[in-house]
């Protein structure tokens, strides 16, 4: 359970134990994930935790917890996870979701239910749950694990507490051929954001040397994001997760955007990652992705 995760995840681990003992919980949480793939199982972690009547943070101190057997064998009653239909979750899960969470609980005191990969809630789910956040349930607890936060409605982001995951320590170290990508992403946008649409006349050098295989394609779009959300790190005051060598050039990209204008480029960067793995074409996407970044500002 969550003792798992005391010394790598010592803030959170202490965060989320003071809430239990204390009860002082929330009636939601947000998972920031920061990359770190123990995400999932650390929001489940915590869910066993809060139904645990002992308050337990390692099932070794139980007898015989066939509660958290049961929770790992995901035929718990009162706990529900839901993840993405296909390439969404839809509001018809959520439906569900809250005819299941209507009912009594017979197994604990409280019932809990983890959407994970949330920012991939389509438009009709994101109402339908953050009306669930709006009017919360005694004893009804959410855990939403996210990889973007900023692609979550503001509102929902509101409501809930943040507990934002230091990544795997194993994924701290960059080796030569990451930095290799890393020059290339960010001369690939510090031209983009000068250049704009002249960019087209420009893949060949500036991308397709180096990412031709559709792997190399998606984790240079996964690191596109990553610098864009750099720049919104920055221009929020937040730390800088991954482009540290790069701050001078990330100052200058946030200052020519506005916040909205980053919101909307980390939305279409994802939105077009997502094509490239049902095998569309990557040249045509890269030509659409440099005319989507290359708009102006879109506030209002």
């Amino acid at each position: 359970m969550l003792d798992k995760y005391m010394e790598s995840q010592n803030i959170v681990y202490k965060t989320l134990t003071n809430a239990v003992n204390k009860n002082t919980y929330s009636h939601a949480y947000l998972f920031e994930t920061n990359g770190n793939e123990d995400a999932l199982d650390i929001a489940i972690s915590f869910a066993k935790t809060l139904l645990c009547p002992n308050n337990y943070t390692n099932n070794n101190q139980c007898v015989n917890c066939t509660q958290c057997q049961k929770i790992d064998k995901n035929i718990f009653s009162d706990i529900k996870i839901i993840e993405p239909d296909g390439m969404w979750i839809k509001k018809e899960q959520l439906d569900e979701l809250q005819r299941e969470f209507s009912k009594k609980s017979v197994e604990s005191n409280k019932k809990i239910y983890i959407i994970n990969n949330a920012e991939l809630l389509n438009v009709q789910a994101s109402n339908s749950i953050l009306k669930f956040l709006e009017e919360p349930e005694e004893n009804i607890i959410a855990i939403l694990v996210t990889k973007n936060i900023y692609q979550l409605l503001t509102t929902i982001v509101s409501r809930c507490q943040i507990i934002s995951l230091k990544k795997n320590k194993e994924k701290e170290i960059i080796d030569e051929e990451i930095k290799e990508k890393l020059e290339y992403v960010n001369n690939f946008i510090k031209y983009l954001e000068k250049e704009k649409i002249e960019t087209l006349l420009m893949t060949q050098k500036l991308w397709h040397e180096y990412f031709k295989e559709r792997k190399d394609y998606i984790n240079g779009y996964e690191l596109i994001l990553i610098y864009y959300k750099d720049v919104l790190n920055f221009k929020l005051n937040r730390q800088i997760e991954l482009f540290n060598e790069y701050k001078e050039e990330i100052e200058v990209i946030a200052n020519n955007n506005t916040f909205n204008n980053l919101i909307y480029k980390i939305n279409k960067i994802i939105e077009l990652k997502e094509h490239i793995k049902i095998n569309a074409n990557q040249s045509l996407l890269l030509d659409k992705l440099i005319i989507e970044l290359s708009r102006g500002d879109i506030d209002g």
